[in-house]
């Protein structure tokens, strides 16, 4: 048996690992990307909410300032149509005081309704405040973990790098180069085992000799339909135990 296929057999599953912790690594800085973006949002919102609050209570307080300058105009209307001694300015003057009225009491109830949403907007900003509080720390949280994360990562690749050199570093040329070839072909799936009479990559039916000679592993068998390297259940089952995938 030739033991430079257990070798490919277990640098395909270091490979496989390999682009388990790279697909990690990359999507670490996506993840914190998207919290952060989360937060932004959040944090914006909240904003919005504290402006329209104030806008709210601003234009509250232009009201209640306009119905005291009228309440003052209209004492002095009224004061002016019971001393005027002419009928139609009398009259002009609760007319105006009367409009006055009217605008008091529709600032009044605008003023009232803006006050409402103002309450309304300080229960939803208290609410966002809460939630700004409780996302930040986990973002916090979360930065420091993806530091570490991107760390520990890094260090397992180059760890399994150094793993796969030292499997690899004995194979003889032809045969890697294939390894290599097929790996960059067909990912994780360069060495596949005899399913029946069958590749385990694509199918293909192999002839019995060529069947007997994957059972023998004595050297590198290749499908005929997609040149994969064939080894045994038995070979592929036992570099599945080796490392894990």
């Amino acid at each position: 048996m030739d033991p430079n296929l257990s070798q490919l057999i277990l640098a395909q599953l270091l490979d496989k690992r390999q682009v388990v912790l790279q697909r990690r690594l990359d999507s670490l800085p996506v993840e914190l990307t998207e919290r952060e973006a989360s937060f932004a949002a959040l944090q914006a919102e909240f904003d919005e909410v504290t402006a329209e609050r104030k806008a709210s209570l601003a234009r509250s307080n232009d009201l209640e300032n306009q119905v005291r300058t009228r309440d003052e105009r209209i004492a002095k209307l009224e004061k002016s149509a019971l001393e005027s001694m002419d009928p139609s300015s009398a009259q002009v003057a609760r007319h105006e005081a009367e409009t006055h009225r009217k605008a008091n009491s529709d600032d009044q109830e605008e003023a009232l309704e803006l006050l409402d949403r103002a309450d309304t907007l300080e229960e939803k900003r208290n609410d966002l405040a809460s939630k700004i509080e409780d996302m930040e720390g986990d973002l916090t949280a979360f930065r420091s973990n993806v530091e570490q994360d991107q760390k520990d990562l890094q260090k397992e690749c180059v760890a399994l790098a150094a793993q796969r050199s030292e499997l690899v570093g004995k194979v003889p040329s032809p045969m890697l180069s294939a390894f290599e070839t097929l790996s960059a072909k067909h990912p994780g799936k360069a060495v596949v085992p005899l399913k029946g009479d069958s590749c385990g990559g694509c199918g293909t039916r192999l002839v019995p000799n060529d069947r007997v000679r994957v059972q023998a592993a004595k050297s590198m068998i290749r499908c005929p339909g997609c040149t994969r390297i064939l080894v045994t259940q038995e070979m592929w089952a036992k570099g599945s135990e080796t490392v894990e995938p």
